[in-house]
């Protein structure tokens, strides 16, 4: 059979891939591209009896792989950096916390793109963590601000919620052991 057309159409939509990949800004579109760029890849490693002018797909693939890996990570840093900045410059606690919602809700859509999903699994698991100690953090701080101005039975109140907030938070109890104390005593204390 002849398997030229199938070898160039493979060839052109790495091609094309790769150029359409420079142009795309944002990480699930580039990754998309890189998708598309694989899928041909794999298209030419059924044929490996073929000389294809100096290109060997495995190795192109390994490359493909490595950019993956790059776009993924530094999608990473990219939603890391923005939910903080977004949550300092808040004004609101819903904003706050929106910043963090948005930073997983953008990781996790790129987890249809990649084959093994555990880095941007993790990701999200550290990004929720963070979210949930400045939720801690901020309900303890209104604690604070309420016992300096002498509403004791309104401070003990939001210590309460902040132990609550803890145990209901996806982040493991193992972690937030410390702040938990924290809260306990400041209960028992006011």
């Amino acid at each position: 059979p002849d398997h030229a057309p199938i070898i160039a159409a493979a060839m052109q939509g790495i091609t094309d891939a790769a150029a359409d990949r420079t142009k795309k800004r944002g990480a699930s579109q580039r990754l998309e591209a890189l998708q598309e760029s694989i899928a041909h890849c794999d298209a030419l490693l059924a044929y490996p009896r073929l000389q294809l002018n100096g290109i060997n797909p495995q190795s192109l693939r390994g490359e493909l792989e490595t950019i993956r890996s790059e776009i993924v990570e530094q999608a990473i840093r990219d939603q890391w950096f923005e939910a903080r900045e977004r949550a300092k410059d808040a004004g609101t606690y819903k904003r706050m916390f929106g910043s963090y919602a948005g930073a997983v809700k953008c990781l996790q859509d790129l987890m249809d793109y990649v084959d093994d999903a555990s880095t941007l699994e993790k990701a999200v698991i550290v990004l929720r963590a963070e979210r949930d100690a400045l939720v801690f953090e901020t309900i303890c701080r209104d604690a604070q601000l309420a016992e300096q101005q002498g509403r004791k039975a309104a401070a003990r109140n939001l210590y309460i919620a902040a132990a609550f907030e803890l145990r209901q938070d996806g982040t493991p109890d193992g972690y937030q052991a410390e702040k938990l104390e924290y809260a306990e005593k400041q209960i028992e204390r006011l």
